[in-house]
C-alpha cells in the first residue's frame, strides 16, 4: 500500500510540475481563455511594423451600410481612399481603409436618423460615431458625420475615421442636428485650439488621439507640419492654418516667411497664398504673433481679401489688446472669433489645469468659449486629464469652425 501511494504522489508531482512550466510560459493558467486579439493584421516589412486595420474597417463600412439601408439611404456618391500614417516612436505605419460618402436625405430626414440607423450596427461591428459638424462638400454646406475606430495602441489613445458621411437634403438644407437645451445653468460648449504644430513631433499623436474635437492650428513648412495635419485628418480632427504675422518688434518674428506692414497689397495676397497652399486640408487660419499686424487695418483687409476668396474662416489669436482682426473680418463677410484665453503661459501642468477651470467657469457664464494651448507634452497631459472634469461641469468640446460669428 505504500508503494502505491509512494507512486501516485510521484505522479501528482509531475502533474504540478508540468501545470507550473505551462503557466510560466504562457503567462496565465491553463484553465484561464486568452485574451481577445487585436483588431489589426501585423505585417512585418523592411521600413518596419505595418499595423493594418482594413479588414476591421471594412466591417464598419459593412455597418453602415446596412444601417443606412434599413431606413432607406443609399449613398449619391462614395470616394474611397487608402490611409497611413506613421506610428509613433517607432518604425512602420498605421494603415487603414476610408470612405467619403454623400447623403442627400428626404426633407423629413434628420442626423438623428441617421445615428439612431448606423450606432447599434457599428457597436457589434467594433465602430462608434466619433463626432458631428458643419462641413461641405464640392464647396456645398453640408453635415459631417465621423464614423470609425478608437483603439488603444502602446497605452496611447488612437483613433481613425473609416467613414465620412456627409449629410444634405433634397431642398438643400442643411439636416438639424439633435436639439439641445438652451440657457442650462452650468452648460456650455468650449474650442480647444492648439497652436505651433509643426515644430516637434511628440505632441501630434496625443491631440490627435484625444478623442475629443481639438483644433490643430499648424504653422507653414515646418519639419513635422504635414504629419501633424495627416495625423488630424485622419482622426476627424479640424485643420487651420497657423498664420505667420509681423509681430511688435520683428525682431522677434520666430517663422521664416512672415507676413509684415512694410509689404504692398500684393506682396501681402501673394503671401498669404502661398503659405495657404502649404498646409493640406486647412478650413480656417490663425495668427501665430502678429501684435504689429492684426492692428493694422490695411493688412488685415488684405490677408482676408484672400480668405474670404477660399472660403476660409479667421479666428484672432489676440496677442494684442488693439487687434482689429476680428472686427474687419466682420466688416468684409469672413466668418470670425476671437481666442479668450491663453492655457499654457505656463508649461507646468497645473497651472494649465488651473486655466482649464478658468475657461470652464467663463464658458458657463458666457455660453461659448474658445481657448489657445500650445503643442507641447505638459498640454497634452493637462488636457487629457481635464476632460472628464470638462464635461462632468457641463461643458461639451467642439471644434472652433462651431463658435464662429
Amino acid at each position: 500500500m505504500a508503494k502505491k501511494n509512494g507512486k501516485w504522489k510521484w505522479i501528482g508531482a509531475i502533474i504540478l510540475v508540468l501545470a507550473a512550466i505551462i503557466y510560466y510560459q504562457t503567462g496565465q493558467a491553463p484553465e484561464k481563455s486568452p485574451s481577445p486579439g487585436p483588431h489589426y493584421n501585423l505585417e512585418k516589412t523592411g521600413a518596419g511594423v505595418v499595423l493594418n486595420f482594413s479588414v476591421a474597417a471594412s466591417q464598419i463600412h459593412a455597418a453602415v451600410d446596412n444601417g443606412l439601408k434599413s431606413v432607406n439611404l443609399m449613398a449619391k456618391e462614395i470616394k474611397e481612399a487608402n490611409r497611413e500614417v506613421p506610428r509613433k516612436d517607432v518604425e512602420g505605419v498605421i494603415r487603414w481603409h476610408s470612405r467619403n460618402i454623400l447623403l442627400v436625405l428626404p426633407d423629413s430626414g434628420s442626423l438623428d436618423m441617421v445615428e439612431r440607423s448606423v450606432s447599434p450596427l457599428l457597436t457589434k461591428a467594433g465602430g462608434k460615431i466619433i463626432g458631428t459638424e458643419t462641413d461641405s462638400y464640392n464647396g456645398k454646406p453640408a453635415m459631417r458625420m465621423d464614423i470609425g475606430i478608437v483603439d488603444v495602441l502602446n497605452n496611447e489613445p488612437l483613433t481613425m475615421v473609416t467613414d465620412r458621411l456627409f449629410l444634405v437634403k433634397e431642398s438643400g438644407n442643411l439636416p438639424a442636428n439633435t436639439p439641445k437645451p438652451q440657457n442650462q445653468a452650468g452648460s456650455g460648449e468650449m474650442a480647444i485650439i492648439i497652436d505651433d504644430f509643426g515644430y516637434n513631433r511628440e505632441p501630434i499623436a496625443g491631440f490627435a488621439d484625444m478623442g475629443r474635437p481639438i483644433t490643430f492650428s499648424i504653422l507653414p513648412s515646418r519639419p513635422y507640419s504635414n504629419e501633424a495635419a495627416a495625423r488630424a485628418l485622419s482622426a476627424g480632427h479640424l485643420v487651420m492654418l497657423h498664420l505667420p504675422l509681423e509681430p511688435l518688434n520683428s525682431a522677434e518674428a520666430s517663422e521664416p516667411i512672415t507676413i509684415t506692414v512694410g509689404m504692398s497689397d500684393d506682396e501681402i495676397k501673394e503671401t498669404t497664398t502661398k503659405l495657404l497652399s502649404s498646409v493640406p486640408g486647412i478650413k480656417g487660419v490663425n495668427n501665430h504673433q502678429g501684435s504689429r499686424a492684426t492692428a493694422d487695418r490695411r493688412v488685415m483687409k488684405a490677408v482676408l481679401d484672400v480668405l474670404k476668396a477660399q472660403n476660409l474662416f479667421f479666428i484672432d489669436s489676440r496677442t494684442t489688446g488693439k487687434s482689429v482682426a476680428a472686427e474687419v473680418a466682420g466688416q468684409q463677410g469672413v466668418r470670425t472669433s476671437e481666442n479668450e484665453l491663453f492655457i499654457d503661459n505656463s508649461s507646468d501642468v497645473e497651472q494649465i489645469k488651473k486655466q482649464l477651470r478658468k475657461a470652464v467657469d467663463m464658458a458657463h457664464k458666457n455660453g461659448r468659449m474658445i481657448v489657445i494651448g500650445h503643442s507641447r507634452p505638459n498640454t497634452v497631459v493637462a488636457v487629457r486629464e481635464m476632460i472628464p472634469e470638462i464635461e462632468a461641469g457641463g461643458i461639451r468640446l467642439v471644434y472652433a469652425n462651431q463658435l464662429l460669428n
